[in-house]
């Protein structure tokens, strides 16, 4: 029974389980498995040198604007469709256009990139860093093969493999040599890994590529990406561009304390993502059915509930920012506790945002995430030349935080409009359990107790109280939203 609900697929809420399960199993272990190296490396190289790597990896990230365009999302949605003979042809030229794109930006980042990069270590960095966005930037486009066949277990295994190859070069090497210039060649070899595993596991996917590419499919796909492929620009944009704004105007030390506190908060995005993902199917089948007041109290359940998490980790991370950045990283990254305070107050917009997010794409508001991508990417860029000079790395993370609150402050405007609903009155327990949680918090980190013990009884304490309150939202997720 286990064995066909993990590897077949016998009905759509089973096929929409599975994958929700493969999916977020997957990024979960890749995540934790990556983290161990970028822990690692932060401690081995130290903040100058590991400033430097990542200021290497986001900007040539900013050159892979150029080589997807959308095309993943378009091969995916496309395939799903197409049970004729026309997807292996609508595959093989969707493939082709990706590997001119790809060749092009390897090039460029490897010529171009150490032209307009001032710190010198990173200049001899560029040509592995090209072949690393390469490998990485096809291997999630042959995902999409994958992800149209409805086997996200495959994609899971696949990600797992990479990030175990990854991990175990990245460890030995920065254990024996460790140095920006080796760090970036482990990447490398360890995403070749992936991909290679990828192309084995794809290799009946594509028959005859070569051969089946049609020219007169290159417009159309590219006319169908194209919202895709603008949205990607400002969501690479809105990712990088804090980095290469700092490397202008602060040393590369800078950076890499920078480059901390980002990484543990993109790992706490992944939280309202596995909402995201769950809740998507869901909002689609409504809308296709046309339950609008069923879609609206959905929405309002589900915006309550990724606040209410999101709640006690932006209160403990306030809390708790200086103990957690020395213990993860290191004194040496003690400078970076109050860029880590502004950023996790991004979570506050970004884990009801994801909701909010799922219902524009369900209704195909393709305009509204364009609009508001570009506007928090633009007011992203403004505020970094503005508050960087001034106030460093934590003018970039203020900047962050106000683009975030733009970008999703969009959403809600357009979200609203159509399906109104209650937020603030509904939020009265979370508030509630918020005091007691925070003030133990407090009194725990004080006294100096650790950090594995002050975090779940945090959790506990918060979700305990809205136990005792008789939350509904409690009850909602145990009953799965049942009416």
């Amino acid at each position: 029974m286990i064995q066909n609900f993990l590897f077949r697929n016998t009905s759509l809420k089973q096929t929409i389980l599975k994958n929700t399960f493969w999916l977020a199993s997957g990024t979960i272990v890749s995540r934790v498995i990556r983290s161990t190296v970028i822990i690692f490396a932060a401690r081995m190289l130290g903040t100058e040198h590991y400033g430097v790597f990542t200021y290497a990896l986001s900007l040539a990230a900013l050159f892979t604007i150029f080589s997807d365009v959308g095309l993943s999302q378009i091969l995916t949605r496309e395939l799903a469709k197409k049970t004729d003979d026309t997807g292996p042809t609508y595959a093989a030229t969707t493939l082709s256009i990706k590997l001119c794109l790809l060749i092009i930006v390897t090039i460029l980042i490897s010529i171009v990139g150490p032209h307009i990069t001032q710190f010198e270590e990173a200049k001899t960095l560029m040509v592995s860093v090209a072949f690393l966005v390469a490998f990485d930037s096809l291997r999630s486009f042959l995902y999409a093969l994958i992800r149209a066949r409805n086997e996200m277990q495959k994609e899971t295994m696949l990600e797992i493999i990479t990030e175990v190859g990854l991990t175990v070069i990245c460890l030995s090497v920065l254990f024996y040599a460790p140095s920006a210039h080796n760090l970036a060649l482990s990447y490398m070899v360890g995403s070749g890994i992936g991909l290679f595993a990828t192309l084995y596991v794809t290799r009946n996917y594509l028959a005859n590529p070569i051969r089946n590419s049609k020219k007169n499919l290159i417009l159309p796909i590219l006319s169908s990406a194209w919202p895709f492929a603008v949205i990607g620009v400002f969501g690479v944009f809105m990712t990088n561009i804090d980095s290469i704004i700092i490397g202008m105007f602060k040393p590369a030390s800078d950076l890499g304390v920078y480059a901390a506190a980002q990484k543990l908060i993109s790992l706490l995005y992944l939280l309202p993502g596995f909402l995201y993902t769950s809740i998507l199917p869901v909002i689609s089948v409504m809308h296709g059915n046309g339950e609008k007041k069923r879609l609206t109290i959905l929405i309002q359940k589900t915006i309550l509930i990724a606040t209410g998490m999101s709640f006690p980790i932006v209160a403990g991370g306030l809390l708790l920012a200086g103990p957690l950045m020395n213990a993860i990283y290191g004194y040496a990254y003690i400078g970076s506790t109050l860029t880590f305070k502004f950023l996790i107050l991004t979570l506050l917009p970004i884990f009801p945002g994801m909701i909010l997010s799922a219902v524009l794409f369900a209704e195909n508001k393709r305009r509204v995430f364009v609009f508001a991508t570009a506007a928090g990417a633009l007011m992203n860029i403004a505020l970094d030349f503005l508050l960087i000079p001034k106030y460093g790395i934590e003018g970039s993370a203020a900047a962050t935080l106000v683009a975030q609150l733009t970008l999703n402050g969009i959403f809600l405007y357009y979200v609203y409009k159509n399906h109104p609903f209650l937020f603030l009155s509904k939020t009265r327990n979370m508030v509630i359990a918020l005091l007691p949680m925070s003030l133990s918090v407090y009194l725990m980190a004080h006294f100096l107790w650790p950090l594995i013990v002050i975090i779940p009884l945090g959790a506990l304490i918060y979700f305990g109280v809205l136990i005792l309150l008789k939350e509904t939202l409690i009850r909602d997720v145990m009953q799965g939203f049942r009416e």
